[in-house]
Formats: C-alpha cells, sequence, structure tokens
C-alpha cells in the first residue's frame, strides 16, 4: 500500500556535478527510484494546481520517469576558442527539477463486491475466498479493500470488497471515494443486497446512484444483483415480494446465504460466465514510461527583462556557467564576457537598453556592464 508515504513525502534526486578542468565533464545526478505498489496511478500537479497523469503501473516491473535528475556541467575544454586557448571557465551540474506528485492507488481486480454497509460482503469474500475479511454486524467493518483469489472449476479470479457506499459517497461521505475509485479497474461487479431491509430498491438505487455520480463509466460495467441472508425466515418468506419488487425494476437477482453458503456456488458460476464474457488481453510486458516534455530548445533561449534599473539574463546556459565561476577573478570575468558575447546575449542586452556601469542579473549574481 502507499501507507509509507504518509510519514515520507520529500525525496530529493541529486543535481549534476560542476565540471572541472583537465577536460573533464561534471557527473550526471544518480538515479533515484521510488518503489510503489501495482495499480498505482501518477499525476503530476502543477504549480496553478492543474493535474497530468503521467503513467499507470499495472505490470510487475513497469517504471516511470517522473523528473529529471541534474547532468554534468561541460569542463573547460568546452568553452576552448582560438581566441581563448587557455579557458578556465567550466559549467555549474544542472539542478534537478522540483515536482509535485500524487500518488493514487487503484487495486487490481476482476470483479468488485458492492453494496450498502453490513450486506454481508466480507461473509461473501469469505466464503468464496482464502481471504479473511473481520466480519461484525456494524457498518464500515472493512475500512479498506480486503482482495480475495477465488478458484473454481479450474479457473480462478481475484475478487475486491469494496467498503460499504452510503448517500454522499461521491463526495466522501462515509468511506466515499477513497474506495469508488477501486471500482474503476474492475472488470464485472457483484451487487450485494441485504434481504432483511426494508429498503432493498432503494438501497439498490442509492449505490447505483453514487457510482454514477463518481463516474458514469461505472455503470456500464457487467453486474451481477445478489440478496443475501436468505437463510433468515423472514428473508425467505418475502422472497416472491423481493423477486417481483427488483424485477420492477428490470432486475433479475440470485438469493443466497453467505452465512451458510447456499446459492453461493451458482452466484460462482455466474461471476465465471460474466468473466468468460470479457475480451482477453494479452499479458503486457514491462515497460519506461518517459517524462512528456515539449521539443523545445529551452537551454539555447536567451531573454532580457528589465526590473526598474537592473537587466534580468534569462539563459538556462548562462545560469549554469556564473553558479560556477568567481566572478571577483579579472580573467575569470574577461572570459565570461566573451562567452556572453558568443552566446548572443551582449548584443541581446544592447538591443535592451543596457550601458556602461548598468548592472546585469544571471541567476544570483549581479554584474557591471563594461
Amino acid at each position: 500500500m502507499l501507507r509509507a508515504f504518509r510519514y515520507k513525502r520529500n525525496f530529493h534526486a541529486d543535481d549534476g556535478g560542476r565540471g572541472r578542468g583537465g577536460n573533464k565533464t561534471g557527473r550526471a545526478g544518480k538515479d533515484f527510484v521510488i518503489d510503489v505498489p501495482l495499480g498505482t496511478l501518477v499525476t503530476k500537479i502543477g504549480l496553478d494546481g492543474e493535474r497530468t497523469v503521467l503513467g499507470d503501473l499495472v505490470v510487475e516491473g513497469d517504471k516511470l520517469v517522473a523528473a529529471e535528475g541534474g547532468y554534468g556541467g561541460k569542463g573547460n575544454a568546452r568553452f576552448t576558442r582560438p581566441q581563448n586557448r587557455a579557458p578556465i571557465l567550466a559549467e555549474a551540474g544542472g539542478l534537478s527539477e522540483d515536482i509535485t506528485l500524487d500518488l493514487e492507488l487503484q487495486i487490481l481486480a476482476d470483479i468488485a463486491i458492492i453494496g450498502m454497509p453490513s450486506v454481508g460482503k466480507s461473509s461473501l469474500l469469505r466464503v468464496c475466498s482464502r481471504a479473511r475479511p473481520d466480519v461484525a454486524a456494524y457498518p464500515f467493518t472493512t475500512l479498506e479493500p480486503v482482495l480475495g483469489v477465488v478458484e473454481r472449476n479450474r479457473r480462478e479470479f481475484v475478487l475486491a470488497e469494496i467498503p460499504g457506499l452510503i448517500e454522499g459517497a461521491h463526495l466522501g461521505a462515509g468511506l466515499g471515494f477513497e474506495f469508488l475509485r477501486h471500482m474503476q479497474r474492475v472488470s464485472g461487479v457483484i451487487h450485494v443486497l441485504d434481504g432483511s431491509s426494508e429498503t432493498v430498491v432503494q438501497d439498490y438505487l442509492q449505490v447505483r446512484e453514487e457510482m454514477k455520480l463518481y463516474d458514469e463509466r461505472l455503470l456500464d460495467k457487467p453486474e451481477i444483483v445478489v440478496v443475501n441472508k436468505i437463510d433468515m425466515p423472514e428473508v425467505q418468506e418475502r422472497r416472491a415480494e423481493l423477486e417481483a419488487a427488483l424485477a420492477a425494476i428490470k432486475i433479475k437477482a440470485l438469493f443466497i446465504a453467505a452465512v451458510t453458503e447456499e446459492g453461493v456456488g451458482a452466484l460462482l458460476d455466474k461471476a465465471l460466465e460474466m468473466q468468460s464474457l470479457q475480451p482477453i488481453t494479452k499479458a503486457s510486458q514491462p515497460k519506461v514510461i518517459p517524462i512528456l516534455k515539449p521539443m523545445t530548445n529551452m537551454d539555447g533561449r536567451v531573454s532580457i527583462e528589465k526590473d526598474q534599473e537592473v537587466f534580468v539574463v534569462k539563459s538556462a546556459r548562462a545560469e549554469r556557467i556564473v553558479r560556477r565561476v568567481d566572478l571577483e577573478d579579472w580573467a575569470i570575468q574577461t572570459q565570461l564576457w566573451g562567452e556572453l558575447t558568443q552566446m548572443g546575449i551582449v548584443r541581446a542586452l544592447e538591443r535592451a537598453g543596457a550601458k556602461a556601469g548598468s548592472t546585469v542579473k544571471i541567476g544570483d549574481w549581479e554584474l557591471e556592464w563594461k
């Protein structure tokens, strides 16, 4: 699960190493890998709150490159020119990206068991599989989805018990959308109703309404409707009444008793049949999902902004150079202005109105225009 991220939420990759003398380029920052469980949906949150889905990790071995670490700065040999045969400039390493990610776990199951609280979902899961969820006669015994593997007729599938859905679940009421999202991956649902409830039809329609309000596509999933607790005399007595009430909304339900396992075998056969009707998908291979970035050469872009009397240079490459050098050294300053000329920054400053004595700012450094 993703509980570990509750206590540690900030992760840092390395910045790139600085370039050095002796024709040495700085080392690139090392990869920093964060392990997450299968079924994790990774979303990037921008500064404006805009959300971009980066990837969905559903196959063992999937990797997502969410951000770039710092790359190594170029060494002094990169700045060799006919007019500068002994360069003493070198670049600082590139800074790693600073991003915010949202990690959302959606369980990987074939069929979800859904319904109102305390209708017998946990009991059904226990008798169908080797799962051992808590069972009690009060709402929200199940506080997180529980998975169980069902084996029948030499086939198997994964059942997921989704905690009870009440009115307002799509807004977070009860356990709300914390668990509605887990239904998005399943291929079908078993909708359990409490046969002893006085409002069976309303219970069914309410759960369906919450699914619709959360994501209308959930209503398109194949569904098996089950009336539970047929072992209770009062439920047995009103079975015909319940069948007629559900038939009025075009529902043909199965009747079971999860506690005594009555009717459970027929339910599992129906579930296998529902599974067989789903399209067969080939097993996916692990993949690396790269960062999606616009195809622009941001590194070579130069712009000048004026902040009162200060000319601010916007150039990633220039900022890497000044971050590395000692600007108090006259020889370095001389070579730096030569490099800024080669990059077109001097001409851009002249066009922006910079003159001798003007203050020029590059990154965190301020220089006097000469």
